[in-house]
C-alpha cells in the first residue's frame, strides 16, 4: 500500500472515530458535568481520569499477552499500535473496522490473519468473562444479601487462572455459534493467565472513576465501592455486546444506573452515569492519542537493507 493511500485511510479512520465519539455524546447532559465542576472537585476528577487511563493500560497489556499466547511475541510498538487502532474502532458503528485494520497491521508485524482474528475472539472472551466476574461485586447491593457475595467473583476467576484452556474453549464455542472458524489454540498458557489477571485489574481500576464521582455526589464510600466497580464492569460488558451503538452509548447507562441507585438517589445515579461517560471518553482518547503518537499511527516496518555485494563481485567490478 502506498504512503498516500495509507495516510488517506488514517484520516478517514480518524474522522469515523470522531463521528462515533460525537454520536456517543449526542444526548449528553452537559449541565450535570458543569454543576460537578468546581475548584474542590477538580483534583478528584483528574484522579478519576488517571485511574481510568491506568485501567486502559492494563487492558492493553492483557491484549498484548493474549496476542503473545496465540501468535508468539510481537514487537512492542507494533503491538501497542494494533491494540489502540482496534480499540478506537469501538466508536465506529459495527466495530469491524478496527479489526480489519488489526488484520492488516498484524501481517506487517509477522502475525497471520488467523492469529489476529483468534486474538480478537479470545481477548473478547477474556474481557467478557472477567467483566462478568467483577460485575458480581454489585450483587450484595442489588440483592440485599451478606458481604459473602463479594467473594463470589473469586470463584470463576480462580477457575480461569487454574484452567486457562477454559477461555479457549469458550472462544471456540462462540466461534461455532457465530459460524466462524475456531481461533488457534494458545501455545503459551502462562501468557493467557497473565492476560486474565491484567484484565481483571483493568476492570477494577476503570471502575474507580465511577466510585469517585459517586462520592462527589454524596454516596457512602464503603457500600458505593463494590456498586460502582461491579456496576461499571457489567455496564461495559453490556456496551461491548451492543455492537450497534458506538461505545455502547445508552446501553451502558441503562445498566449502570440501577447499580448506582442502590447507593445514590436516582437523580444522582443518572448524573454519575452521565459523568462517567465523559470521564471515560477523556481518558480513552487521551491515552490512545498519546500511545499512537509515541508509536506512530502510520508506522510500518522498514524495508530490510539490501545486501552488500560479495567480495568476488566487487573484485570483478573493479577489474
Amino acid at each position: 500500500m502506498s504512503v498516500v493511500w495509507r495516510r488517506v485511510l488514517v484520516v478517514l479512520f480518524a474522522v469515523a472515530v470522531l463521528a462515533g465519539v460525537g454520536l456517543a455524546l449526542r444526548d449528553q447532559d452537559w449541565s450535570v458535568l458543569a454543576q460537578l465542576l468546581h475548584p474542590g472537585s477538580v483534583p478528584a476528577l483528574l484522579g478519576a481520569v488517571v485511574v481510568t487511563s491506568a485501567g486502559l493500560l492494563c487492558g492493553t497489556r492483557s491484549w498484548l499477552l493474549t496476542l503473545s499466547a496465540i501468535a508468539g511475541p510481537v514487537p512492542a510498538r507494533a503491538g501497542v499500535r494494533m491494540f489502540f487502532v482496534g480499540f478506537l474502532g469501538k466508536f465506529v458503528p459495527g466495530r469491524v473496522w478496527g479489526l480489519i485494520a488489526q488484520l492488516r497491521m498484524g501481517e506487517q508485524a509477522g502475525a497471520s490473519k488467523a492469529q489476529m482474528a483468534g486474538t480478537y475472539v479470545v481477548n473478547l472472551v477474556v474481557v467478557l468473562l472477567t467483566g462478568g466476574a467483577v460485575g458480581m461485586l454489585v450483587a450484595p447491593a442489588l440483592f440485599d444479601e451478606g458481604v459473602w457475595w463479594m467473594l463470589v467473583p473469586l470463584v470463576p476467576l480462580a477457575a480461569l487462572l487454574v484452567r486457562p484452556d477454559l477461555v479457549h474453549r469458550s472462544a471456540v464455542l462462540a466461534a461455532r455459534v457465530a459460524r466462524r472458524n475456531p481461533p488457534p489454540s494458545p501455545g503459551r498458557p502462562r501468557d493467557l493467565r497473565r492476560s486474565l489477571a491484567y484484565q481483571t485489574g483493568s476492570w477494577v481500576l476503570s471502575g474507580l472513576h465511577v466510585w469517585v464521582t459517586a462520592l462527589l455526589l454524596g454516596a457512602d464510600p464503603l457500600p458505593a465501592l463494590p456498586a460502582a466497580v461491579g456496576g461499571f464492569a457489567l455496564a461495559a460488558v453490556g456496551g461491548t455486546l451492543a455492537v450497534f451503538a458506538p461505545d455502547g452509548a445508552g446501553v451502558r447507562e441503562l445498566i449502570l444506573v440501577p447499580a448506582l441507585a442502590t447507593v445514590l438517589p436516582l437523580s444522582a445515579a443518572v448524573a454519575t452515569a452521565l459523568v462517567s461517560r465523559v470521564l471515560t471518553l477523556v481518558a480513552e482518547l487521551a491515552t490512545a492519542g498519546a500511545a499512537l503518537g509515541v508509536t506512530g499511527l502510520g508506522g510500518h516496518r522498514s524495508p530490510a537493507p539490501s545486501p552488500s555485494p560479495s567480495p568476488s563481485l566487487r573484485k570483478e567490478t573493479t577489474a
